[in-house]
């Protein structure tokens, strides 16, 4: 009865989901199947079997739409209908007809049968609804466990598993983005408590018979010199001598990076791991960077750096077509390196290379430091510090920002520090809340009122008082003093205080330097003087010349103020001067008998103002 059921919910599903009403056929269906379930079935549980039918008829509707998907030519998420159906599943959620997992499942059986290229677009449908889709009815609040939650972690997990972190490594950004945006920091899930360690991956490295024959092949080839061919110099020339102990050291540090509980499994693997590290800082130490590795890492520094093995790999078509592709992935993408024992040479010299076995040891370091050493072991655990100054003295000596990358690393393991410490505290929350004791203790703060403004005022009262007498109040509210409006003439008197020379104000203080002066002034002209509104143009200034009248006069002003700037000597002397010039003038006219002598009043010495020259004109 059950199955027949959820045949019946499927085709009912598939032939509404698209529709507009989808939601309320969804809410008849429910009900029907409810009904369905009390009285004929009679399952203690009617609302949760009733939840399971739908579940099973939506999962059966998207098996179909999956198949049309990968048959159908040109298909894509949405031409088969499955935004329609995860919004419809969303939707029933918040209306409680589905289960709240039903959304999740139905994107987890799409992403198991479809290509990585199908799966990142059905993963934007996921990405676009991620508001909805991590409210409290599907993500709990507080780290609670639902059956949303499970599903949605299930599915990215199996994806993660089946992405390459080479090729795909975008799109496993946006997977664990998500999940960062989806459960609270608290959130156990992600956390590694058990602190395992990814030894799947391993490194292989040459054994002694391939070293030797790579090296016997190497020296026979460097003995074929054509006689007259220059070759330019190798710069692993000035690298001591190579053996395949050093080799072999170097590569088998890789299986305690890999797994760092290793060293402390038994005294033998103690003593190992910490041998096999002096003769490695030993290399390291005698093969500093000489001046040109310094100088070429510079040069390297403003372009994308390129290790010994990213060359290994460089293709051998046109580099141009590549080179935008590849300088675009460098950045988000590091190279497992080649354990080839030709290149071990140019490894040992490698700036990259060296910077991330360097930062190796001191992640390795701040590790074990919290690990117990083992029984019978020699080798103190305070080895550590000497190790790390070592290390760090070797790394703030790496090209090109050595000091600026130790620094950085420092802050990174100080942080994994206190991380470490937070999940063995089995992670707190970091929400702190007020006990109920600190609640009752606090006295509550006094509450300060403020003054309230009285709305009234004399004239108000006689408004309110002679309601009934409309004329009156007119009367009063029309009185000089209620006023608002400037006048013109206050406007003009402050450019004409200004200008006067006597007043001694500063240009930058009048009142054509201020905006807002100048709008009330043009705007008070407008009103009153609108005929000289075209001297606007030219700035306020001689827009109230213009209204008081004493454009005419700019020229004497001029004169006036160049006298101003003069010494008082010259000013006296001018003067004088001008005296003389009159009386030798007149002296000549009363010898030629044309004028008699006329008697002249002395000038004073005091400014000419504008106004006394407009009243002598008039």
């Amino acid at each position: 009865m059950a199955l027949e059921l959820a045949k019946t919910a499927e085709n009912k599903i598939a032939d509404f989901f698209e529709r507009d009403d989808a939601l309320s056929r969804l809410g008849r269906l429910h009900s029907h199947t409810l009904g369905v379930v009390e009285d004929v079935l009679k399952a203690p549980r009617p609302q949760e079997a009733t939840h399971n039918v739908l579940d099973l008829a939506v999962q059966k509707v998207v098996q179909k739409l999956s198949w049309k998907l990968m048959t159908e030519a040109h298909a894509t998420p949405s031409s088969v209908g499955i935004p329609a159906l995860l919004d419809l599943c969303i939707a029933g959620v918040t209306s409680k007809f589905l289960i709240n997992s039903t959304p999740y499942k139905v994107l987890e059986d799409l992403m198991e049968g479809q290509t990585i290229g199908t799966c990142e677009k059905v993963w934007e449908l996921l990405e676009s609804r991620k508001e909805k889709l991590t409210t409290p009815d599907f993500i709990a609040e507080k780290g609670r466990t639902t059956k949303a939650s499970l599903c949605l972690l299930r599915m990215c997990n199996a994806l993660l598993r089946r992405l390459s972190k080479t090729h795909n490594s975008v799109f496993c950004g946006k997977i664990l983005v998500f999940l960062s945006f989806t459960f609270a920091l608290s959130e156990r899930s992600a956390v590694n408590l058990t602190g395992k360690a990814n030894v799947t991956n391993v490194t292989v490295f040459e054994d002694e018979d391939a070293f030797d024959l790579a090296e016997a092949t190497d020296a026979a080839k460097a003995s074929e010199i054509v006689p007259g061919l220059e070759i330019d110099d190798d710069p692993s020339a000035d690298v001591g001598p190579i053996d395949y102990n050093l080799y072999r050291t170097f590569w088998d540090l890789q299986s305690f990076f890999r797994e760092h509980q290793m060293a402390t499994q038994s005294a033998e693997n103690w003593e190992k791991f910490f041998t096999e590290l002096n003769v490695v800082l030993a290399a390291f130490e005698g093969n500093a960077f000489s001046p040109d590795d310094l100088e070429r890492s510079r040069d390297l520094s403003g372009g994308p750096i390129h290790s010994a093995d990213a060359t290994m790999h460089e293709p051998e078509s046109d580099s141009s077509t590549n080179s935008a592709e590849q300088g675009s992935q460098e950045h988000f993408f590091q190279p497992k390196y080649l354990t080839n024992s030709r290149l071990f040479r140019l490894q040992l010299r490698d700036p990259i290379l060296r910077e991330c076995m360097l930062t190796q040891f001191l992640i390795v370091f701040n590790d074990l430091a919290r690990a117990k050493p083992p029984a019978g072991s020699t080798t103190p655990k305070a080895k550590f510090a000497d190790l790390t100054e070592r290390v760090v003295a070797l790394l703030k000596q790496t090209p090109s920002d050595g000091e600026g990358f130790n620094e950085m690393v420092s802050n990174v393991l100080e942080r994994e520090r206190n991380w470490v410490k937070w999940k063995q505290e089995k992670c707190p929350g970091y929400e702190k809340y007020p006990s109920a004791a600190d609640k009752e203790g606090s006295a509550p703060k006094q509450v300060v009122k403020r003054a309230r403004r009285q709305l009234t005022s004399p004239l108000l009262e006689q408004i309110l008082s002679e309601s009934s007498k409309p004329s009156q109040i007119l009367e009063k509210i029309k009185g000089k003093e209620r006023a608002s409006e400037v006048p013109l003439t206050a406007y003009t008197d402050r450019f004409k205080e200004a200008w006067d020379p006597e007043n001694g104000m500063e240009e930058e203080y009048w009142p054509d330097k201020d905006e807002m002066v100048c709008w009330r002034t043009m705007r008070a002209v407008m009103k009153a003087s609108v005929d000289h509104l075209g001297l606007a143009v030219e700035g306020t200034g001689a827009l109230v010349k213009g209204v008081l009248g004493i454009g005419a006069n700019d020229a004497i002003k001029k004169e006036q103020q160049k006298d101003d700037k003069k010494p008082d000597r010259e000013v006296a002397k001018d003067h004088s001067s001008g005296i003389k010039r009159e009386r030798s003038d007149s002296l000549k006219r009363t010898q030629n008998g044309n004028e008699p002598p006329v008697k002249r009043e002395r000038m004073g010495w005091g400014r000419i103002r504008d106004d006394d020259i407009e009243d002598g004109e008039a």
